[in-house]
């Protein structure tokens, strides 16, 4: 029997079924969600870490407790750590740490070089956001942790931060990425004794916060990390190293990290990623409420320090007419523009608190390889970078660098 040929009619009817029938099967893996158990809308509010129910600020729930720390804090002060002034007024130094992945490398150096050089503050207050928190875990224990600073943002390699899934994994996972190298690393220096550092840095008046997104609730959540340190809870490493991981999980790029958290007895999960979505850097109302101490005959005041791991004035590029350029772009526009803005709002903050204000970013006419490239040869450019202007007397910029139209 001779089989007859199809009709070209027919063959286009079964293409088009195929294609329809794929495209069917990658519409059901791309909305396919994971399994959760996330908080109630209506009580999201309300959640809580078990075991941990007063370390974490969330817009505004907790200020008050957080507050009460900070003066509670002024009691355990060593007068050898916070000096008195001639007039009796004790001033305070705030460090706040921005993100910028890879580019990291060039806060770790500044705070190597300003070391170096003597003038290093011994920091009230260190905050951190996304890389500038795991640069801020170690900047606020001290200069004595400048060595291993230097070790993680000079030595490491994309390899050591992330491994990037195949392609059609992609369909089944949350993130383009697994951040099983990254998770190690973190591992590597948040270990018990690291801990045990923060505590005692805790318990002598000194205060480190870093900051998430919990994607659930769309709100930065500041964690008390000192106030976790000493808790002398068995999970507070495990809850202090996700604390860091989620803090550096940028959405979509590194899969999110969970909390179990309970709402009236019962028990649920909070989505978390890199605080860095929601603010570039942070300094909270609470931290500033010290008695005002301003400049006077040569004798500090208080000080707030920003150290930003990019560059924040426009950097005018020709973009082809690419949606991989103009996406990468506009990213990049949008980043700029945030952390612009949040540098305002703490100058801002720190005219009504009579605060000195004192930023430092990468220079403008620096050229910045990818965030999410680490690469040792421009990672140690960085490093080098920071360091020698730190140890240079740095004049840090007293106004933010746009402010006015400065630029």
């Amino acid at each position: 029997m001779t089989t007859q040929p199809l009709e070209p009619q027919y063959l286009e009817a079964s293409k088009e079924r195929r294609f329809t029938t794929l495209k069917a099967i990658i519409a059901v893996l791309l909305g396919r969600s994971l399994p959760r158990n996330p908080v109630p809308i209506a009580r999201m509010a309300e959640a809580m870490i078990p075991g941990f129910e007063d370390v974490r600020e969330c817009d505004g729930k907790n200020r008050n407790l957080f507050k009460a720390d900070l003066l509670e804090s002024i009691k355990q002060e060593h007068e050898d750590d916070f000096p008195k002034r001639d007039d009796g007024l004790t001033p305070y130094d705030i460090l706040a740490i921005a993100g910028g992945g890879a580019n990291g490398a060039f806060g770790a150096g500044f705070l190597c070089g300003w070391s170096q050089a003597g003038t290093r503050p011994n920091f009230k207050i260190v905050t951190g956001i996304s890389t500038g928190a795991l640069i801020a875990s170690l900047a606020f224990l001290g200069p004595d942790y400048d060595s291993l600073l230097k070790e993680i943002y000079t030595t490491v390699s994309t390899l050591n931060v992330f491994n990037t899934r195949s392609l059609i994994s992609w369909l089944w996972n949350e993130s383009f990425a697994d951040t099983g190298p990254l998770e190690k690393l973190i591992g590597k220096y948040a270990d018990e004794a690291h801990l045990k550092a923060i505590a005692t840095a805790h318990s002598n008046g000194r205060r480190f916060y870093v900051a998430t997104a919990n994607l659930d609730a769309q709100r930065l959540v500041v964690w008390n990390i000192g106030a976790i340190a000493n808790s002398n809870h068995p999970k507070a490493l495990e809850i202090y190293k996700k604390i860091m991981l989620a803090s550096v999980s940028i959405p979509c790029i590194f899969p999110p990290v969970f909390f179990d958290v309970s709402v009236a007895g019962r028990l649920y999960d909070e989505m978390h990623c890199d605080g860095g979505m929601i603010t570039d850097a942070f300094v909270c109302d609470f931290m500033l409420h010290f008695p005002t101490v301003e400049k006077k005959d040569g004798q500090p005041g208080n000080s707030i320090y920003i150290i930003r791991n990019d560059k924040i004035k426009p950097s005018p590029e020709q973009v082809s007419r690419s949606l991989l350029k103009i996406t990468k772009r506009a990213l990049s526009t949008l980043n700029k523009a945030h952390g612009e803005d949040h540098l305002h709002c703490i100058y801002a903050a720190t005219q009504r608190n009579h605060f000195d204000f004192n930023y430092v970013g990468i220079p403008d006419t620096s050229v910045l390889a990818d965030k999410l490239t680490f690469d040792k040869k421009e990672m140690n450019k960085l490093f080098d970078l920071g360091a020698k202007l730190a140890r240079s007397g740095y004049d840090f910029y007293k106004t933010p660098p746009t402010f006015n139209g400065s630029q």
